[in-house]
């Protein structure tokens, strides 16, 4: 089977003025590095790619976008990357764990106004936001905020308004 990429068709997003619109790192980014998601053994290899920023002299990069399918990775990790034979950057371990935590948003029965209204909510609390589609959002927030945004989710879910989960399994 061949393998499927899954390249993020947003940018990271912060809340401005009551607006969500892209932040600085967006426009620092200079790479897209490629992480590869575990999956079964007979289904096809499965890679996120995300924007990224090269650390001059170094073979690492920092990564500026929300993971929304690699589980403990998260928006300002560095990360070790290669480049694979075709050229493009592989992460091969985190290297600087940026701190942050990420949340994954999903609504089933998605209205775009109901999505885009939960990204501005989270905006507004202080978490960076990444649309990926119509039923996906990711969530970056930093340590000081994990709780508050953790307890507003659990509400979310528990009020019907969609489901969530974290990104970061392990703990650090």
């Amino acid at each position: 089977m061949p393998d499927q990429y899954r390249e993020h068709p947003g940018v990271t997003c912060h809340a401005l003025d009551g607006a969500l619109v892209p932040i600085p790192a967006v426009q620092e980014s200079d790479a897209t590095v490629w992480f590869a998601i575990p999956t079964e053994p007979d289904a096809p290899r499965i890679w996120e790619g995300l924007r990224a920023r090269r650390s001059p002299g170094r073979e690492t990069a920092e990564i500026c976008a929300v993971p929304l399918f690699a589980y403990d990775l998260n928006f300002g990790d560095e990360v070790a990357v290669i480049a694979s034979g075709e050229g493009a950057l592989v992460a091969t371990a985190i290297v600087v764990d940026g701190g942050n935590y990420t949340f994954r948003i999903w609504q089933e029965d998605a209205d775009e106004a109901a999505l885009s209204q939960v990204a501005v909510e989270f905006a507004e609390m202080g978490c960076l936001i990444e649309g990926y589609s119509g039923h996906l959002l990711g969530l970056s927030c930093d340590r000081a905020l994990g709780q508050a945004v953790a307890d507003e989710l659990y509400a979310g879910e528990r009020d019907g308004r969609f489901t969530y989960e974290t990104g970061r399994q392990r703990t650090h």
